[in-house]
């Protein structure tokens, strides 16, 4: 079937097209709004003038490979475990669509609008669908490795369960997204909006979320091992239960963050600002917080032995019964820091400002205090320091 057979019959009121085979059919636009006839054939395909207008017809089980669709109007149509490999559907409208099971490799979505369309287990596999709009579409347990993104519109969209191995969301909108059990393992997500989006239990390995926004985003139980979230915003985050082993925070917001029962061994988190953040009894062995922003965070029992705190500040924080043993505290601010039972044994605080610093009870076996300042600050034995006036 040609296109000039396929719009007649359109035309006089056909809607079934289920399994019908349109390889190769060229439908596109030549900007004449004005048209409404079908005016031209061109050499070995047909083609129409106007916009294609084929809302609501059923093309499910059809062979639609390599078509070009380009800017038809296929609002509600029925694309169920249709075939559109390498298709190009670019500025199409595909708003409420049925592409369930549907085959979309390779094929050209940049600009389409599929708003509430549903796309559950299609595969998308290298699709273009850079700044396509998905709002509130379905794409649950979809295939979307390689998929390009950039740009795109998924906000309110479900792709819970989707696999979106080494796909490209850079600056995407995926406000209020569920990403529940999805696939992001070497994802590249940089600038995207994820602002309140659910994550949880999401794959998120490698992946590389620089300067994302992740303000009030759920990542309980998501896996984030060596991914990069370099300046990210994670504002009122919930990162419970996540394993952020290798990650690189490096000068990431995290104020007012959940870190309960986070997994943080070996994180970069030079630069963060963690503010008032809690982490109690957390392990934080070997991690990398220089430079980093504590002040009046609680970090009462956490074990920090050879963590890197130099240049930190940690004013007016609470490390109670911490343990930094050979921990590097050089050049870090720690006034009216509370140390009482800390283990310090073997830690630098070289140049470390320690006034009004509470050590009662700190064990400072073997510690270097070489320029550090220490005025009115309580001694392991209970005294307060008093500077030399000589």
């Amino acid at each position: 079937m040609d296109a000039t057979e396929l719009i007649s019959r359109y035309a006089e009121g056909e809607r079934n097209f289920k399994g019908i085979s349109l390889r190769g059919i060229i439908l596109t636009t030549r900007n004449h709004p004005e048209s409404s006839s079908i005016s031209t054939i061109g050499v070995g395909a047909s083609q129409i003038n106007n916009r294609a207008q084929l809302i609501g017809a059923d093309f499910s089980e059809a062979d639609l490979s390599g078509a070009h669709l380009s800017l038809a109007n296929l609002s509600k149509v029925n694309l169920s475990g249709a075939n559109l490999t390498g298709a190009n559907l670019s500025g199409s409208s595909l708003n409420g669509a049925n592409l369930q099971g549907a085959t979309l490799s390779g094929v050209n979505l940049e600009s389409a609008h599929l708003n509430w369309a549903d796309l559950t287990e299609a595969i998308f596999i290298k699709t273009n669908l850079h700044k396509a709009d998905l709002s509130s579409a379905n794409l649950t347990k979809s295939n979307l490795q390689s998929a390009n993104f950039v740009r795109a519109y998924l906000i309110k969209a479900n792709l819970s369960e989707a696999d979106l191995f080494q796909a490209d969301l850079s600056s995407a909108n995926l406000k209020d997204v569920n990403l529940s059990a999805a696939n992001l393992s070497e994802c590249k997500m940089t600038r995207a909006n994820l602002m309140g989006a659910n994550l949880t239990e999401a794959d998120l390995t490698k992946a590389n979320l620089g300067r994302a926004n992740l303000r009030g985003a759920n990542l309980t139980d998501a896996y984030l091992n060596s991914a990069s979230l370099v300046e990210a915003d994670l504002y009122q985050a919930n990162l419970t239960r996540a394993n952020l082993s290798r990650a690189n925070l490096s000068k990431t917001y995290l104020r007012d963050i959940c870190l309960n029962g986070a997994h943080l061994t070996k994180v970069n988190l030079s630069g963060a600002d963690l503010g008032g953040v809690d982490l109690s009894q957390k392990l934080l062995t070997g991690i990398n917080l220089a430079g980093a922003y504590l002040s009046e965070a609680t970090l009462v029992g956490a074990l920090l032995m050879e963590a890197n705190l130099s240049a930190a500040n940690l004013s007016g924080a609470n490390l109670q019964s911490a343990c930094l043993i050979h921990a590097d505290l050089g050049g870090a601010y720690l006034d009216r820091v509370d140390l009482t039972d800390a283990n310090l044994t073997g830690a630098n605080l070289t140049k470390a400002d320690l006034r009004e610093a509470n050590l009662r009870a700190a064990i400072l076996a073997g510690v270097e205090l070489k320029g550090a300042q220490l005025a009115g600050a309580t001694l392991p034995n209970g005294k307060v320091y008093k500077p030399s006036t000589k």
